[in-house]
């Protein structure tokens, strides 16, 4: 893909970041890259060279007196919010700080204030950043006395303002970005973003395929393959006629195939071998009986794998309607048969006389006894396991929480269903599709699990100090990070809203925020 310089002012692509649809987007794919591209809504690389300073800890963790971040104070200037002008310590910071709206962002301008404040040449602002950046207390009380006496001896601003400005300049430059590396990023940040917009097929396949190499890669798989589904982007679990040993675009549909080797418990080995019989073979046409003998079988593949492979329905196929959980039965009985009576069944199959052939285990090891001598305890054995498949001990329908456990199990994520799909409810208004791209408004209801809860103590308002919720859910049409649930709610309903719970909640879509759900009340599925 190439690039020129009118790229830069793609709309579709600012579009994208300031509608914060950021997972993938380079430095802005943490849920706090997400809220402050919202927030900061970016239009061009010098402010998201901002964005990505300002969600770095020293503008996060740096307040002003209202006790707002100097992140929040940058927002809320940029946005003419009521009560926040641009305002600066002293005049002669207006040309230094006027692009970020006098808040300080980068490295270069503490640099830049200590030159024309304190009278400091190169060498010494140098200095002043590695002293902030590495917070050694000596070198810091070494560095502000030599401030302090510069801007004395210069005389342009009062004592008092040289140390509450030193005192700024250091809680804003703690673990702040340079600005030429910011504005690096940026372009990255951008150019992925391009990426999403127009080629977001081949963006999933690449960051899924790369999603292994992240720290939680189980989490991150799952992020992206919800994110997909945002973008009308389908990832399906592998089936006989799509076994790609990695996530696989379709050509021509808006389908993603999942990886054999990103299965949990298959190997590359296993991958290889299915790869090569792929290509030698049809295996389209095969069944259920097919796919035992011919593939589990003569390729030998480790218990473990096919066990997995199975649970994610990967020898499911046009011609095998066999559900999973019989698959499943019957391997298990495969595996008590001896080798010898393996190879027996296997050879059956595989001969011209349709009478030793089969449709399903249990004909196959009728078969298998009358072609070759199995001694009478044996025999008794394999009798056993004859009639325990044709009268299975329990029922080996697939259940939709069965499936949605299991390929989330293997997959780290449900693709074929979600356990809330079994679950009949009414009420429900909307999807987590639907918040997520801001296409509904009002009222609305959503049935979700609850992937993650972050709590937060509230500062101002009515209940200073109190407990509020800001959640991540899921349901099959996706995934939405912006629900909100304010003190009263969450006291209310705080033993129903942990990780892993199916829910019902009530609420109103933001009018700040289209794509924010404001929960009011919340039921137990």
């Amino acid at each position: 893909m190439s690039f020129n310089i009118n790229d830069f002012e793609d709309e579709k692509v600012w579009d994208l970041i300031c509608d914060g649809n950021t997972k993938g987007v380079f430095q802005l794919e943490s849920s706090l890259g997400k809220h402050w591209a919202k927030e900061v809504k970016p239009r061009n690389i010098k402010e998201l060279a901002a964005l990505i300073s300002l969600i770095r800890p020293g503008c996060l963790k740096a307040k002003d007196v209202n006790g707002n971040s100097m992140t929040q104070v940058y927002v809320d200037r940029k946005s003419g919010k009521p009560n926040s002008p641009v305002e600066y310590l002293h005049e002669s910071l207006e040309p230094i700080l006027k692009e970020t709206y006098g808040v300080l962002v980068y490295q270069e301008q503490s640099m830049k204030i200590a030159q024309v404040l304190a009278g400091f040449d190169l060498k010494e602002a140098d200095a002043l950043r590695k002293a902030i950046g590495k917070k050694k207390a000596s070198l810091m009380e070494k560095v502000k006395k030599t401030f302090l006496k510069g801007t004395a001896k210069q005389g342009t601003i009062t004592a008092e303002v040289a140390e509450e400005l030193f005192s700024w300049i250091e809680k804003s430059n703690r673990y702040a970005f340079n600005k030429s590396h910011a504005v690096s990023y940026a372009f990255n940040a951008y150019w992925s973003a391009y990426c999403k917009t127009y080629r977001p097929k081949k963006f999933y396949e690449k960051y899924l395929n790369r999603s292994d190499k992240k720290p939680k890669p189980d989490i991150e798989k799952k992020q992206l393959i919800m994110d997909a589904k945002r973008s009308d982007i389908e990832v399906f679990p592998p089936r006989l006629q799509h076994l790609y040993t990695n996530f696989y675009r379709h050509p021509e549909k808006d389908v993603i195939y999942f990886g054999l080797r990103h299965i949990k418990n298959v190997g590359i080995k296993e991958c290889d071998k299915l790869e090569e019989l792929k290509n030698s073979v049809d295996i389209l046409k095969y069944s259920w009986i097919d796919s035992l003998v011919g593939i589990i079988y003569e390729l030998n593949l480790n218990k473990r794998a096919v066990i997995a492979l199975i649970s994610v329905g990967a020898f499911s196929g046009e011609n095998n309607t066999v559900s999973r959980q019989q698959m499943l039965y019957e391997f298990d009985s495969w595996k008590q048969l001896t080798t010898r009576e393996q190879k027996s069944i296997a050879d059956n199959h595989k001969s011209k006389n349709p009478e030793l052939h089969g449709d399903n285990l249990a004909t196959c090891i009728g078969h298998m006894i009358t072609t070759i001598k199995v001694n009478s305890r044996r025999l008794t054995t394999v009798v056993d396991i004859k009639k325990s498949l044709e009268n299975p001990f329990y029922n080996l329908d697939d259940g939709i929480v069965t499936i949605a456990t299991d390929e989330e199990k293997y997959m780290s994520c449900s693709l074929t269903c979600d356990k809330i799909d079994g679950i009949e409810i009414n009420v429900t208004t909307s999807m987590c599709k639907d918040i997520a791209n801001g296409t509904i408004t009002g009222k609305a209801n959503l049935a979700a699990q609850i992937v993650s809860v972050r709590t937060y103590k509230t500062k101002r308002g009515k209940t200073p100090g109190q407990l509020m919720a800001f959640l991540c859910v899921e349901d099959g049409s996706g995934s939405v990070d912006s629900i909100t649930v304010f003190p009263e709610c969450y006291e209310e309903h705080r033993d129903l809203l942990v990780e892993g719970n199916t829910v019902l909640m009530l609420g109103e879509i933001s009018k700040r925020d289209n794509t924010s759900l404001i929960v009011n009340k919340v039921s137990q599925i």
